[in-house]
């Protein structure tokens, strides 16, 4: 104390430190006393009904959670709470036998269960345990089974240079069934496969692609497989170069059009196994007349062999004479 009277400096750090730590004293004998004093903590559990016979019955609709109103002092609530993989579990096979038949409609009364349920918890500490909800509810329906030839409209085919396809991509399975309940399956009218491109394909071979997932709609359809194999043929082309006559179409009422020149060139990537066999015979080309105004006749080629790629027609540009 220095001659006014007033606590020093040093005086009054001893006299914080002993507030302070009567405070956190006090705290502390609040918190024990709080925490052991019994209170009713609401808890959640995962709800897992047992005896379900998913080969027969798909569920479609079900109570997934339980909530308990649980009296216990706070240390052990503080403790359970510390456990993550809390689940209760229920077994409903017999209440399913009771009913025999295809739809099922459970309605549980949670008073029922309580025994149950507090076996299945950690009692210390614990002196009453009471589900929030009166009624526990599972609907089941007769599983059926519904088959569908997968689609693969949405799938691209992207080809090396010189490679293309060869014949028609077999998919396997041909088959992918549906499990679930009938209702379910008559809201889905096709299975296909995700929107995707397969790329750099250079020899024949399988690829697998994903199905579009629409049967995650309905939490009670399951699919026998969530991929298909798609094979590709594919076969080495190339080039040729063939000679073709043009024909020519029109609407009007000329006797003749005289064509110049008379055929074209077309340029094409051919299989290699077939090189030989492919000439001129196996395409058609058409240019259409509509008005004796135009200069020129555009060639097209109307007819081709299925496995072969256009690349060109030389010339592009083809003059005519009318004869009336």
């Amino acid at each position: 104390m220095d001659d006014s009277g007033t606590p020093g400096l040093g005086q009054r750090l001893k006299q914080s430190r002993a507030f302070f730590f009567s405070l956190i004293a006090i705290s502390a004998v609040w918190l024990v006393s709080s925490m052991s004093e019994p209170k009713v903590f609401r808890e959640h559990y995962r709800l897992c009904f047992d005896g379900i016979d998913t080969a027969r019955y798909a569920v479609t609709a079900i109570d997934s959670s339980l909530t308990l109103d649980i009296r216990s002092n706070g240390f052990q609530a503080f403790r359970r709470g510390l456990n993550r993989n809390k689940a209760i579990h229920i077994d409903v096979a017999r209440k399913i036998d009771e009913k025999k038949a295809d739809d099922i409609q459970l309605s549980l009364l949670t008073d029922e269960y309580t025994d149950i349920i507090r076996k299945q918890l950690d009692m210390r500490g614990v002196s009453d345990v009471k589900p929030v909800a009166n009624m526990l509810h599972v609907k089941l329906a007769q599983r059926q089974c519904k088959a569908f030839v997968p689609e693969i409209g949405n799938v691209g085919f992207q080809f090396d240079a010189m490679v293309g396809l060869c014949g028609k991509p077999q998919v396997r399975p041909d088959t992918v069934y549906l499990y679930g309940s009938q209702a379910s399956l008559d809201k889905i009218d096709a299975v296909r496969a995700e929107p995707q491109t397969i790329k750099n394909i250079r020899i024949s071979g399988k690829y697998r692609v994903q199905l579009a997932k629409e049967w995650q709609k309905f939490p009670d359809v399951h699919p026998s497989t969530q991929t298909v194999d798609i094979y590709i043929p594919v076969e080495t082309f190339t080039e040729k170069s063939v000679s073709v006559p043009v024909n020519y179409s029109t609407d009007k009422n000329y006797k003749r059009v005289q064509i110049y020149p008379a055929s074209v060139t077309v340029k094409c990537l051919v299989p290699q196994n077939k090189y030989a066999a492919i000439n001129s015979d196996n395409f058609s080309v058409t240019a259409r007349l509509v008005s004796d105004s135009s200069n020129y006749l555009t060639p097209v080629v109307t007819s081709f062999p299925s496995d072969v790629r256009i690349k060109s027609i030389s010339p592009q540009q083809l003059q005519f004479i009318i004869i009336k």
